[in-house]
């Protein structure tokens, strides 16, 4: 018996056990219906918050290490050739990753904003910052106008492109173009492609139509206009007369050469419709790009106004604490977005070989597949099982702390993170996911099969509002605290980030640093 309750008690099943027992013990005691909860009230901290994963592993002789990206995408980097040494965080692979970088972008612009504002809040209002203010309102309002402006014309222009395309370039051997009964100069091979290039045309009028009485009716000011709404007008347009031009192209392909239309002729009429494609293809380009010139803007605006509307208010600690709650929540999307970029990037989590390189330069990688392999420099590594709630914090590269049962009395080896296996072992009925970890040092006191437990850091912030977390309530998906007020106590909803393995919650917003919430047994 005493040997089944040993296998019971593995890392995955403790923590889920007391994961389980902490949430029932107290959404049990909120929704008593003979007494409320009661508990000591304190108030949220200031300060460095650290969540790790805690459980037990053993050593085991080193392997090959089987390394792919997190997210599916096109190689830029295929990385070193098989046989070369690479040093411990050197660059194995990478992904295109512009949408992820900009994503890091505009977070971190969202933070620069957010820590601007608190500085104006803790500076207070004098007359130069209301000059300031106001002069960067102007100005960002001024920019709105012209990325307005900007915009349109390009809209205006995408339909001059696009009707110079189908009017001059294609209707040339199109004839009776402006009719119900257009027919094409020529024949082609394929009967199909003929019939479509003239059902084509016909769609092709009426287009051009709808879309020029479109741009007439629009107000004269760019400030009325749905800007939105112009580019996603203009984009369908667009993509719709592209698709029209490479038809066109295909069908110029199958055109038999003859006295009345000669090579040279035909080549012409080829050349003139790839030109006309190059011009749409560019507008699609510029009326992206002057949609995003439009949202930048007023994202500015946005900023400026608040920038404003805080320097006009005079400083108070609600206002004070309010703002600091804006810094740590734009900080963490911050770190999350800097997180999805580095899932383009395989990274060397210790020194070693590359045995395995799958990689092209602009193959299409999928998530999860093996790319690139390496072994490693030591001899040793650990090897534990995490719970499917633990897994989804844990990243290859996390720092990792391993005490060996032997060595209990003297310090901790340092280890990373190596691999991740995503499929599940069943381990008593219970899902449980591999992780091994790489000693930073060939320490004498490791051996094979040695047995310890280890602390896995899977976030470190250094300045930010916790609650412990028992003052922290689920229900029906959300969470909230019970906080004190002068007539008695309220529900407040919050929004949660980390949880330390000391009895801490990240409170992202929905309090402030004054204000008191219950917490229900003790904390570390």
């Amino acid at each position: 018996m005493l040997k089944n309750l040993k296998g019971l008690l593995t890392p995955p099943i403790i923590i889920g056990a007391t994961v389980v027992i902490a949430i029932i013990v107290v959404i049990g005691a909120y929704i008593s219906t003979e007494s409320k909860p009661s508990g000591a009230f304190v108030t949220p901290t200031m300060g460095p918050l650290v969540q790790e994963v805690d459980t037990t592993g053993s050593v085991q002789a080193a392997d090959e290490i089987n390394l792919g990206f997190q997210v599916s995408g096109t190689v830029s980097y295929a990385g070193p050739a098989v046989g070369t040494h690479v040093g411990q965080g050197a660059t194995l692979g990478t992904l295109t990753s512009g949408t992820q970088q900009a994503a890091v972008e505009q977070a971190q612009a969202a933070l620069a904003m957010q820590e601007a504002n608190l500085s104006a809040v803790q500076a207070g209002a004098t007359p130069q910052t209301l000059a300031v203010s106001q002069t960067a309102v102007a100005n960002a309002q001024a920019s709105l106008a012209q990325a307005q402006q900007s915009l349109l014309a390009v809209a205006q222009d995408a339909y001059a492109k696009s009707d110079d395309a189908i009017s001059n370039k294609v209707d040339q051997f199109i004839e009776n173009p402006n009719t119900s009964s257009p027919t094409l100069a020529f024949n082609l091979t394929n009967s199909q492609d003929q019939a479509s290039i003239i059902s084509g045309q016909l769609q092709m009028q009426t287009l051009l139509n709808n879309w020029q009485e479109y741009l007439a009716a629009l107000p004269s000011d760019p400030g009325q206009i749905d800007t939105s709404a112009i580019a996603s007008t203009t984009r369908t347009d667009l993509e719709a007369v592209s698709a029209y031009l490479s038809l066109v192209a295909t069908g110029l392909t199958e055109v038999a050469p003859n006295s009345s239309y000669p090579t040279a002729t035909i080549q012409g009429y080829q050349s003139n419709v790839a030109t006309g494609r190059t011009n749409v293809s560019t507008d699609l380009s510029s009326i992206d790009s002057a949609e995003a010139g439009v949202t930048t803007t007023e994202s500015a605006l946005a900023s400026a106004q608040s920038q404003l509307t805080l320097a006009q208010a005079p400083a108070t600690s609600q206002s004070l604490d309010a703002q600091q709650a804006q810094v740590a929540s734009a900080q963490a999307s911050v770190d999350a977005a800097k997180a999805v970029l580095a899932q383009t990037v395989i990274s060397a989590p210790i020194s070693g070989t590359v045995t395995v390189n799958n990689m092209e330069p602009g193959q299409i990688a999928t998530a999860g597949q093996t790319q690139i392999s390496m072994i490693s420099d030591s001899a040793f590594q650990f090897q534990t099982y995490v719970s499917e709630a633990d897994l989804a914090n844990i990243k290859v590269g996390d720092s990792a702390e391993v005490e060996l049962d032997a060595y209990q009395d003297q310090p901790p080896l340092s280890a990373q993170v190596i691999e991740i296996n995503p499929a599940a072992t069943i381990q008593n009925g219970v899902s449980s996911y591999e992780i091994k970890l790489q000693f930073d040092e060939n320490d004498p006191r490791i051996s094979s099969g040695e047995t310890g437990s280890v602390k896995i850091i899977t976030q470190s912030l250094t300045n930010v509002m916790s609650v412990p977390t028992s003052a922290i309530i689920m229900n029906n998906g959300q969470y909230f605290v019970i906080a004190k007020t002068p007539s008695g106590t309220q529900e407040v909803p919050v929004q949660i980030g980390i949880q330390s393995a000391g009895g801490y919650t990240q409170i992202v917003s929905g309090l402030t640093s004054d204000e008191e919430v219950q917490a229900f047994g003790t904390q570390q």
